[in-house]
């Protein structure tokens, strides 16, 4: 081959063949494809791989097969890793925008396709590809129809295992695995059982340890029977393999297995077979048993879970016990898996998790305690007012005086906890509230109390109401920050069915101060009385007299606000009202509307259904309502 320096005559071609490519600005997008699918210039292929999932979702599915999938049959042998990746990672965005297409005709010739062009990926050299890949095809099979899935993909799969390639069985198992859901029991039994059979024998570790990994997927898709009598001893036989990291996987996979298996056959083998490798000789083993604990304890039932099981579950979190030398992250795995333990185990066997709780609450790790303070209202409801109080009061205390990281998962489902509590208990913490409604560093924690008080107006009789949540209510309608006012406002549906409900004689006080919010000399108040408005003709239990005798009086003269803003909120009502029946003044709902209809304000006009061009007409519209908003300047 000729050289010139350094520079090879093939390059100086490529360069020249790249220079002479053309890029029109009229092509469209499918036309930019198809110039560029085959470009020279590899960053042009790459950005025309990336933008398939938009492309995609604007033609039919005829076209996808035409003009799309069959020209990406080039990308597969293109030379660019990078181009190859980009092409996997969206295959699984290329079939969700093409399954979920109205009236789908040709799905056949559309799995076909996608099929050929997603195989070549999970058997491509390169490690990144062929995972990215794997990753797409188990992540859109739950899109494809069960009968192509097995026509068209499952004998592909199941050819992979007889490879040479090591890598390629490990795939194949892998994705049998993956797809097992898919196939039903027959076919699980006449075809995916036997390879797994024989790849549990074969003399590559990596392929055993593939095989125990997913063994117990298969084995929860295929009957009970064949799981009990076919699947369970060979997955038993790969747990007393010699390689840790087939065992370790034998750990990985033991909710799954036990999840296929009757309860019998848990008690005589799972069980003892846990205890096994949470003593392992190898930590990684251990550590493996115990993060599956959790899983594998929440597919017992109650009669199947042993002191000792309890005792090995409670231990991540104490110290005490088996798992005293195993991983610092025991209590992440512990904390993530408390309520679904709770929810197995039940409220009469709280006295074998209650300390493991009480070391979590107090563990040294930030993310453990964040953990269990997202799901503290979540047990709650299991263990019922008494034990709440009893044990989970102290936690929530503890919560409520740690990190913000980890004060935000209980703020965020208060009203949730407060609901399991005594109606004592829970007004002896309504100063939790006034806490939080006072917090002035942190406006996030009065955003997740303003989103929270249609259900906490409910929790409370008419004296907690009337002086403790009817003030913050309104005192949140005024926060300096917008998502808190817009959060608070959006729960005046809720709030005024609790006042109509509790028949208090303070509601024309009430509704006085929500009318001062629309005459308010702050844009912004009039803004929410608007919003308010509008969540109530949204609502699905709008009293429509109820609305004209408290609402419509005082929103008629938003409509003319000198705010844009508020008249385009104001628009939305009368838009609303238009399809609604029932309003005795409709003749002056109809002037309101006509009045909007020709504001000076594009987007007023436009939320009053009014089409305007961009250009010139959209600036004689907008440049003078800018002007004239005087308050926002």
């Amino acid at each position: 081959m000729e050289t010139e320096g350094f520079v090879t005559v093939d390059d100086k071609a490529a360069k020249a063949a790249e220079e002479d490519e053309v890029d029109d600005e009229e092509w469209t997008d499918l036309e930019r494809f198809q110039n560029f699918v085959t470009s020279q210039h590899p960053l042009r292929r790459l950005v025309c791989v990336r933008g398939l999932p938009d492309l995609v979702n604007s033609l039919d599915i005829t076209d996808v097969v035409q003009l799309i999938l069959q020209p990406l049959q080039a990308i597969l042998n293109d030379g660019e890793s990078s181009v190859r990746d980009a092409l996997a990672s969206n295959l699984a965005s290329i079939v969700k925008n093409v399954m979920e297409k109205e009236n789908l005709t040709d799905v056949e010739q559309f799995v076909e396709c996608i099929w050929s062009v997603s195989f070549p990926l999970i058997i491509d050299q390169d490690q990144q590809v062929r995972a990215v890949a794997e990753d797409g095809v188990i992540e859109y099979i739950s899109l494809i129809p069960e009968d192509l899935v097995k026509s068209i993909m499952l004998d592909s799969i199941l050819g992979l295992v007889e490879q040479e390639s090591e890598d390629d069985r490990i795939t194949g198992m892998k994705l049998l695995g993956e797809i097992s859901f898919k196939l039903g029991h027959a076919t699980v039994k006449s075809s995916v059982g036997p390879k797994v059979i024989n790849l549990a024998e074969d003399s590559m570790f990596r392929v055993r340890k593939a095989a125990a990994l997913y063994i117990g997927k298969v084995s929860r898709w295929g009957s009970r029977e064949y799981a009990v009598d076919v699947l369970l001893p060979v997955y038993l036989k790969l747990a007393d393999d010699e390689i840790w990291g087939v065992r370790k996987a034998c750990a990985d996979s033991l909710a799954d297995m036990a999840a296929s298996i009757t309860s019998e056959m848990r008690g005589k083998h799972i069980l003892p077979l846990f205890d096994k490798l949470a003593t392992d000789v190898s930590r990684w083993v251990r550590n493996a048993a115990f993060q599956h604990l959790g899983p594998l304890i929440a597919t017992l039932s109650t009669e199947e879970v042993t002191p000792k099981l309890l005792q090995y579950y409670s231990s991540m979190a104490t110290g005490k016990g088996q798992s005293v030398t195993a991983d610092h992250d025991l209590p992440t795995f512990c904390a993530y898996n408390f309520p679904a333990v709770v929810m197995t185990v039940g409220r009469e066997n709280w006295v074998h998790l209650q300390e493991a709780y009480h070391e979590l609450i107090n563990d040294i790790q930030w993310k453990v305690r964040r953990t269990l303070s997202y799901s503290i209202h979540e047990i709650a409801l299991i263990l019922g007012p008494e034990l709440t109080q009893e044990s989970l009061l102290p936690a929530l205390d503890t919560f409520l005086q740690d990190l913000d990281e980890v004060k935000v998962g209980v703020l965020q489902n208060l009203a949730k906890f407060f609901r399991v509590l005594d109606p004592s208990m829970r007004e002896k913490y309504v100063s939790v509230l006034c806490n939080i409604e006072m917090e002035t560093y942190n406006w996030r924690f009065r955003l997740l109390l303003a989103q929270q008080l249609g259900e906490l107006f409910k929790l409370y009789e008419e004296e907690i109401v009337k002086n403790e949540l009817y003030p913050m209510f309104m005192k949140l309608c005024r926060d300096p920050v917008a998502e808190v006012r817009n959060a608070s406002c959006n729960q005046i549906d809720a709030i005024l069915d609790r006042i109509d409900e509790l028949k208090v004689d303070w509601r024309d006080e009430f509704m006085e101060e929500l009318h001062d919010l629309a005459t308010d000399r702050s844009f912004q108040h009039r803004l929410m009385f608007a919003q308010m408005c509008g969540v109530l003709l949204s609502s699905a239990a709008l009293k429509v007299k109820t609305f004209e005798n408290d609402f419509l009086n005082h929103l008629m003269p938003l409509a003319e606000d000198k705010v844009a803003n508020v008249r385009k909120k104001t628009g939305k009502c009368f838009q609303i009202m238009s399809t609604l029946k029932g309003f005795s003044n409709e003749s002056r709902i109809q002037g309101v509307i006509k009045a909007l209809k020709n504001d000076k304000d594009i987007e007023v006009l436009r939320t009053m259904g009014i089409e305007m061009d961009v250009g010139i007409t959209a600036q004689k519209y907008s440049s003078n309502s800018i002007s004239n908003d005087s308050e926002i300047n």
